[in-house]
């Protein structure tokens, strides 16, 4: 049977924060639409967007507007905060009528329905944890944190040039996600990728930092199973089993994941 390749369209998300994601699967079924939900609530923030699309062939040559989904009615619940009915502002992406803060530590729920469909998720805003230690370990950052109850965390480096001669680099991606084992001591370590190697060369150039994300329990499950894929997100691998996603609904995949965010500084001796 020919495999086919199909897309999905995600918001900017946790591993690429700072660019659309596209997730290109592929196949040996016949192709079917999946409604695919990505939103991310991130702690101490306003800014809340929901995208609504549905995936589609990589034929097609299809853009973002075409595939949108604008004619989904949602809401965000939360017991503290009450509701924040979301309205479309374009291409699929939906964002409070009301301004909704997001609190470390509080429990937020999607509602959604598209014709005639309900879709489901919830997530939990992880509480920023403590701190024990930040530094160099050989070619890469890492931190010592005290967890938190249902939190799982994953880190990136921030190298920043203090010298317009020299470039700065941030990190694209996590390396792993940690949590805490049950019969593992108060505290876990959090690495980073290697640092580029020209930063060795002259130290003194960049300020270093390690940007310490603290994930809603589920999202290890996603990075586990999307790392455990091949190719990219193929969600219907025999071998690799199916990626985790914590939406629900009939035909319908996607995330809606709380985080944190703390900068830490390094200091290099």
């Amino acid at each position: 049977m020919k495999i086919l390749k199909y897309i999905l369209l995600f918001l900017p998300f946790f591993v690429l924060l700072n660019c659309e994601q596209i997730d290109v699967i592929e196949s040996d079924i016949p192709f079917q639409e999946f409604n695919v939900v990505s939103g991310r609530l991130i702690g101490d923030s306003s800014s809340v967007k929901i995208s609504f699309t549905k995936s589609f062939p990589i034929e097609l040559n299809l853009t973002r507007e075409d595939v949108a989904l604008k004619e989904v009615t949602a809401y965000i619940w939360s017991e503290t905060q009450g509701i924040f009915t979301l309205k479309h502002e374009k291409d699929g992406i939906y964002s409070p009528v009301n301004n909704l803060y997001v609190i470390q530590g509080i429990k937020y729920e999607l509602f959604a329905e598209f014709e005639g469909k309900r879709i489901y998720s919830v997530t939990t805003i992880p509480k920023e944890p403590i701190i024990a230690e930040a530094k160099l370990e050989g070619e890469y950052l890492k931190c010592v944190v005290v967890p938190n109850p249902r939190s799982v965390y994953a880190a990136k480096y921030s190298i920043k040039s203090l010298d317009s001669n020299y470039e700065s680099y941030v990190d694209s991606i996590f390396y792993e996600v940690t949590s805490k084992l049950a019969d593992t001591l108060n505290t876990i370590e959090v690495r980073t990728s290697n640092i580029p190697i020209v930063y060795f060369e002259n130290p003194e150039k960049y300020k270093v930092e390690i940007i310490l994300y603290s994930f809603d329990e589920p999202y290890k499950d996603y990075f586990s199973t999307r790392e455990n894929n091949k190719p990219i997100e193929n969600i219907f691998s025999e071998g690799g089993g199916s990626v985790f996603w914590n939406v629900s609904g009939k035909n319908t995949i996607g995330l809606f994941m709380g985080y944190t965010k703390t900068v830490i500084p390094i200091q290099i001796n």
